[in-house]
Formats: C-alpha cells, structure tokens, sequence
C-alpha cells in the first residue's frame, strides 16, 4: 500500500502527513473498489469500523488526500461532489439521469496546449449525458 517514512506519518502523493486511523479508513474505503462515492456515502462506510468519526472530519481528511494526490474528486451535473481512490490517467462519463459515473480511458492525444508548448501533467476529461442503460429507457421515466 503506502510507504512510511517515520512513525505515524505517510508519504502521501510526495507529501508527508499524518497516516491517521481515519484518513487510512477513507483510503482503502475508495481504493476497495472501483466506483464513486460523495462524502456522506464514504461516512456511512467508515462509521461501521471508526463508529465516532464525523462528517467534518471525512471532509478534512478528503481535501488532504486530494491535495496529496492520492485520491481526485468528480463534479457531478448537481453540483454534488464524488470522490474516486483510482488516480491513474482516466476520464468519466457522468448519467444525468441515474447520477452513475462511468470510468473510461483518456486518448493519448497530443493536446492543444502541449501544441503551444505547455508541459501538461494531468487531465481531467468529464463527460455528461445519458448513459446506455438510460439511453435505453428514455422513454419509460
């Protein structure tokens, strides 16, 4: 998993920081499975091994583990704000209908501002529209 440099602390996306109980429940809460989550779900999640821990407290640990690079957060159409353990280069795909958030590869294209001669060193692409399921029942909602 995450590598230690001293006691209690965690290099975190080239960051020391504090390895709490809480942020590392956070983490491997995200990084189980390949899905996406806003805050109140992961709270619901934590709190069946960290029972006291509060919805503040997943928000701040939330903002460290983006700021650390460890995890990347993804804006739906509501506003409403998901979060995803898997930072390797992908794209999402977000359904206006069923709010589910597809992952999809990123093209390896080259982009515009690497055409001007920009170093580009993360992407974010988000999609919205209606994914096939819901494609396939436009007309039964």
């Amino acid at each position: 998993m995450l590598l230690g440099m001293i006691p209690n602390k965690e290099n975190l996306g080239g960051k020391l920081m504090r390895a709490t109980k809480q942020k590392m429940a956070i983490l491997d809460f995200l990084r189980s499975k390949r899905a996406h989550y806003n805050a109140v779900q992961i709270h619901e999640a934590v709190q069946k091994q960290i029972p006291t821990i509060s919805l503040s407290t997943i928000y701040r640990n939330l903002a460290q583990l983006i700021e650390a690079g460890e995890i990347a957060s993804v804006e739906a159409s509501d506003k409403c704000v998901f979060y995803d353990g898997y930072t390797d280069e992908h794209s999402h795909f977000v359904c206006e209908r069923c709010k589910k958030i597809y992952d999809f590869p990123v093209a390896k294209a080259i982009s515009e501002p690497e055409k001007a001669g920009f170093t580009v060193k993360n992407q974010r692409v988000v999609y919205f529209g209606l994914c096939s399921e819901c494609n396939n029942t436009k007309g039964t909602k």
